[in-house]
């Protein structure tokens, strides 16, 4: 069993992927992890699997466009933890590499997911992560929502950007710089991860790099140390990515 370190993360949309490595790592360095997950079977079973390799885990249900499930959401980390150190926006989708044309439908639906839930969960759950010493916001974004990389190398990325995805993700980096101005006198602090093309069900088994590799991006900025976290900014592998 991991050595508790007294702090409590959140990672929405948990139940696999990048979420569950993400929780299975933090869970190694002694984290309590929240998993949650739309699909209330695949969270128990997710946080069932770190339980078994001797981590503390936990699952909640969590729809991350259902203002209900939010509001479940801070109730049950208020009754079961009374705080929160540590939220990771995770949960993503992209809707549009299904070889069909973009529509509007399928804009508006990613951004509810990709920016619109990140904002509303991370407004939801600041009084608890005001409760924290050491409070955190990790947004999962993407250097397919860099503005600087569409303009500049355009001829490197135009077959990976998508308008809802990448609007969505530009949106996020936008939001992360935004909050880590606005909640840093609450003690909470905020930043982006790009986690890198990862063998994932939304990068496919075409992608470069292991999941393991690919969580290892927020992982760092759960647990650098406080005086060098790098505020609103986005990074990958700790270096940082042009807006």
């Amino acid at each position: 069993m991991a050595t508790k370190n007294g702090k409590v993360v959140l990672i929405t949309g948990a139940n696999k992927g990048l979420g569950k490595e993400i929780g299975r790592q933090l869970g190694a360095l002694g984290y309590t992890v929240l998993l949650s997950a739309r699909n209330e079977k695949a969270g128990k079973a997710a946080a069932a699997e770190l339980v078994a390799q001797g981590y503390d885990a936990h699952t909640v249900r969590l729809d991350v466009t259902n203002p209900d499930d939010i509001g479940s959401l801070v109730g049950y980390i208020e009754t079961t933890f009374a705080k929160l150190d540590v939220l990771v926006n995770n949960a993503g989708i992209a809707l549009e590499w299904d070889g069909r044309p973009t529509d509007a439908d399928k804009v508006r639906r990613t951004l509810e997911v990709n920016l619109i839930a990140p904002f509303a969960i991370t407004e939801a759950l600041v009084p608890l992560l005001m409760r924290s010493d050491d409070a955190r916001v990790i947004n999962h974004s993407s250097m397919l929502g860099s503005i600087g990389n569409a303009e500049n190398a355009w001829d490197q990325v135009a077959t990976f950007m998508a308008v809802g995805y990448s609007t969505s993700k530009a949106g996020l980096n936008m939001l992360t710089v935004m909050q880590s101005r606005t909640l840093a006198s609450k003690g909470i602090a905020v930043a982006a991860a790009h986690p890198g093309w990862v063998k994932t069900d939304l990068g496919t088994q075409a992608a470069p790099m292991e999941v393991d590799q690919g969580a290892r991006t927020v992982v760092n900025l759960v647990t650098i140390a406080r005086d060098q976290f790098p505020h609103g900014q986005l990074l990958h592998e700790g270096k940082r990515i042009p807006w």
